[in-house]
């Protein structure tokens, strides 16, 4: 009895420390990708710009709507731009003190007449424990450090994405 409550404690911890970041099958890398159904109450283009950006600013982002606005502006001229004049690549923080984060990424949203498809790849992440933050890095690398620390924030920005992508809400 206690070999299998060892067994399954150990089964819980690993499970509970594992994260779980969606490959794309061909690459390997970290990739999001699906389908978030329009609402009923977006009907026109608009209003679906309007959701797309919403969802963009409290799911997706770090960067306040001004800073987002200041970085489509720079974008447009090199066609850096996703649906509703967003910014492809997006920025995401975790953590605090000397265990801060940067996790930034790739977005493509493709609207259609039933759902946005969305695209969130080419994952690179960085410490911002030096005054300027480290080149970033492929996520991949940082997925096996031991870091305790890094893991902590790798796992809440996971988190974050899988709220994110989970509805418009």
């Amino acid at each position: 009895m206690k070999t299998l409550l060892a067994t399954l404690l150990l089964c819980l911890t690993f499970t509970a420390h594992a994260q779980t970041w969606p490959r794309n099958l061909k690459t390997h890398k970290v990739e999001f990708t699906g389908l978030l159904p329009w609402p009923a109450t977006a009907k026109t283009e608009a209003q679906r710009k309007a959701l797309v950006k919403r969802w963009y600013l409290a799911k997706l982002t770090d960067s306040t709507p001004g800073e987002v606005e200041a970085d489509a502006a720079t974008n447009m001229t090199n066609g850096l731009l996703t649906y509703a004049g967003l910014p492809r690549v997006v920025t995401m923080r975790a953590g605090a003190g000397d265990t801060r984060y940067l996790l930034v990424y790739a977005l493509e949203i493709v609207p259609h007449s039933k759902a946005a498809s969305y695209r969130i790849y080419d994952f690179s992440a960085s410490s911002l424990t030096t005054p300027e933050p480290q080149d970033g890095t492929p996520l991949e690398a940082h997925l096996t450090t031991p870091d305790k620390n890094e893991q902590a924030a790798l796992e809440s920005l996971r988190k974050r994405l899988v709220g994110a992508v989970a509805g418009w809400r």
